[in-house]
C-alpha cells in the first residue's frame, strides 16, 4: 500500500505527453503526519462511539452499558447536534489558520482544547459512575472543548498533510516493470488522500477497544483511552514542530475580498462623460492596484466554484452520521450474543481498510487503462448510490426486526422489558460495507477536489466549508430525530434512501449539464 512505484528518475526536461501518468515520491514528513492523523482520529472515534449508549441508557442495565438515561430519541438528537457542532467549528479553524496563525500554530492550539475537553469528559464519567453526579454537565462542557479542538485540528491537518509534499515539475520515471511514466501532482495528491482516509479508518478501529472497555470497565476508562491518544499526538507534533513545512497565513482573506468588491463597485460608478472622455479616476480604475483586486476576486470565485461540488454532501453525511446513532440503537434491539451493541460500527472502518487498497490499486488503474474517465465528480455520484443501497438495505432490516418477536415493533418494551427481538446483529454487516464503499468514493474525492480547486490562500477555509456542508447532514438528522424511535424507523430509513437516490441522480445530471455548457 505504501511502497514506491517507481525506480530511476530521468531529469530530462523534455516530457512526452503520451506517457502514462503516475504519482510522484512521498516525503517522510507526509508519513509522519499520517501517523498524527491516525492518533487524532483514534481519539475522536474511540471517544464518540460510546456516546449513544452513554446518553441513551440507564446505568446498571443488564444487557448494555449506560449512564445518563435520556432515551433513544433524545440521545439521537444530542448526537446529531454534536455532529453539527463539530462540522461547524472547522470553519473557525480554517479562518484562524488562513488569515492569522497559519496551519502549524492553529493545530498546536487545537490539541490543547482537545486534551482539556477529553480530560473533563473522562473525569466526570468517573464521577457519574461513582457518585451519580457530574455526568451531564461534564458531557456538555467536555464535548464543547473537544469540538473546538476538532475545529482547529481537522481542516488544517487535512491541508497540512499535503503541505509536506511540495509541488515539483513533472518528471519521467521508470516503473518497476521497466516502462516509463510521467509524475502527476494530481495523482500524488489522490494517493496521499487515499492513504489519509485509510489511516483515518484504522484510527476508527479504536472504537473496538473503547466499546469493550465501556462494557467491562466503564465509560471513564473508555474515554481515558482517547485522552491518552490525543495527548500522545500533541507531544509528537510538538517534538517535530520545527521540521514540518507550513504555508504562512495570507492575512485576513475575507476582508481582502470585501475590500476588493468595494473598490470595484466604486470604480464602476465612474462613467465616461457625454463627450466620450474618461475621467482620470475611471482610467485609474481604483486608487490601489487593479490587478491585485482582480486576482483577489478571481481567487474568491475559484473558492466558490470549489464549494459547489459539496452540495450533495448533506444527504450523504446524513447516512454516515446515522451509524453513530440509529444503527447503534437498531443493533441494541437485536440479539447481540454478548457483544456490545455499538461494536458493529467498527465494521465500517474495517471495510474501508480492506476496500480502499482495492480501489486505489486495482479499480482506478483498471478504468484508466481502458480510457474510462472516472472523475472525482463521478465518484461522488456513485458514492451517493452506494449510500442509498446501504440505507435501502437498512430499511429492510428494520422491517424484519419489526416483523419478528417477541416484541415486534416495540423492541425491548414487552414482557419483562429489555428483551431483544430474535434477529441476529450480524445482519447489519452489508450496511457498513456499502457505506464504506460510498465513503471511499465520495468523501476522499470531495477532500481531493477541495484541495485541488481551492486557491492557495483559502485551502483550509474551503476544507472547512466542506465540513460545513457535512454539518447540514446533521441538521437533516435533527429533523429526523423527532421521528427516530420505534415503531417509525422503517419510514425514517426509507426516507433517507429516497433522498440519496434523488440527490445522486440530480448530481450526475448536473455534472453532464455543466460539461456540456461550460
Amino acid at each position: 500500500m505504501v511502497h514506491e512505484n517507481f525506480g530511476a528518475v530521468d531529469s530530462s526536461p523534455a516530457i512526452d505527453q503520451n506517457l502514462p501518468a503516475t504519482r510522484g515520491p512521498i516525503p517522510y514528513r507526509v508519513w509522519i503526519t499520517q501517523g498524527l492523523v491516525f492518533m487524532e482520529r483514534a481519539a475522536f472515534y474511540g471517544t464518540s462511539q460510546p456516546f449513544q449508549n452513554y446518553l441513551q441508557l440507564e446505568p446498571h442495565d443488564a444487557h448494555r452499558p449506560g449512564a445518563l438515561g435520556f432515551g433513544q430519541a433524545r440521545a439521537v438528537l444530542i448526537v446529531y447536534i454534536w455532529f453539527i457542532y463539530i462540522y461547524c467549528t472547522p470553519l473557525v479553524g480554517g479562518l484562524v489558520s488562513d488569515c492569522w496563525l497559519g496551519r502549524r500554530k492553529t493545530i498546536s492550539y487545537g490539541f490543547i482544547f482537545y486534551i482539556l475537553g477529553l480530560a473533563i469528559l473522562t473525569g466526570t464519567a468517573f464521577s457519574h459512575e461513582i457518585y451519580s453526579k457530574g455526568g451531564t454537565a461534564g458531557f456538555v462542557v467536555g464535548t464543547l472543548f473537544i469540538g473546538a479542538g476538532v475545529g482547529l485540528v481537522r481542516p488544517n491537518m487535512t491541508v497540512f498533510i499535503v503541505d509536506q509534499c511540495p509541488e515539483e515539475e513533472p518528471k519521467i520515471v521508470t516503473l518497476k516493470d521497466g516502462t516509463q511514466a510521467v509524475t502527476s501532482r494530481e495523482l500524488t495528491i489522490e494517493f496521499i488522500y487515499n492513504i489519509n482516509y485509510w489511516m483515518v479508518n484504522i484510527g476508527g478501529l479504536a472504537g473496538i477497544v473503547t466499546t469493550f472497555t465501556e462494557l467491562h470497565a466503564g465509560f471513564g476508562y473508555a474515554y481515558l483511552i482517547g485522552l491518552c491518544m490525543i495527548a500522545t499526538a500533541a507531544v509528537l507534533f510538538q517534538v517535530g514542530y520545527n521540521h514540518f513545512i507550513t504555508a504562512p497565513p495570507a492575512g485576513n482573506v475575507l476582508t481582502s475580498v470585501f475590500d476588493a468588491l468595494r473598490r470595484r463597485r466604486q470604480s464602476n460608478y465612474r462613467k465616461p462623460t457625454a463627450s466620450g472622455d474618461v475621467t482620470p479616476s475611471s482610467s485609474e480604475q481604483t486608487p490601489e492596484h487593479p490587478d491585485e483586486n482582480a486576482t483577489i476576486l478571481a481567487e474568491a470565485k475559484a473558492a466558490l466554484w470549489a464549494c459547489l461540488v459539496f452540495l450533495p454532501f448533506p444527504a450523504f453525511m446524513l447516512s454516515i452520521d446515522i451509524m453513530d446513532s440509529g444503527l447503534v440503537a437498531q443493533a441494541g434491539s437485536m440479539e447481540t450474543h454478548g457483544l456490545p451493541n455499538d461494536i458493529m460500527f467498527n465494521l465500517n472502518p474495517i471495510s474501508v481498510i480492506i476496500l480502499l487498497p482495492f480501489f486505489q490499486g486495482w479499480l482506478y488503474p483498471f478504468l484508466a487503462k481502458r480510457k474510462i474517465n472516472f472523475t472525482p465528480q463521478h465518484k461522488i455520484a456513485v458514492g451517493l448510490l452506494c449510500a442509498a443501497m446501504a440505507m435501502g438495505y437498512t430499511t429492510g432490516i428494520q422491517h424484519l426486526v419489526y416483523s419478528t418477536g417477541p416484541c415486534y415493533d416495540r423492541p425491548l418494551k414487552c414482557l419483562s422489558g429489555d428483551i431483544p427481538n430474535k434477529v441476529n446483529i450480524g445482519i447489519q454487516t452489508p450496511t457498513y460495507i456499502f457505506l464504506a464503499a460510498g465513503e471511499i468514493l465520495a468523501i476522499v474525492s470531495g477532500t481531493e477536489l477541495a484541495y485541488l480547486k481551492a486557491p492557495n490562500n483559502m485551502k483550509a477555509i474551503v476544507q472547512a466549508i466542506f465540513q460545513l456542508f457535512s454539518a447540514m447532514g446533521g441538521v437533516l438528522g435533527v429533523a429526523l430525530s423527532f421521528a427516530a424511535e420505534d415503531p417509525n424507523m422503517v419510514y425514517v430509513y426509507g426516507s433517507i434512501t429516497g433522498l440519496l437516490v434523488v440527490t445522486a441522480v440530480a448530481f450526475e445530471i448536473a455534472i453532464i449539464f455543466f460539461k456540456a455548457f461550460r
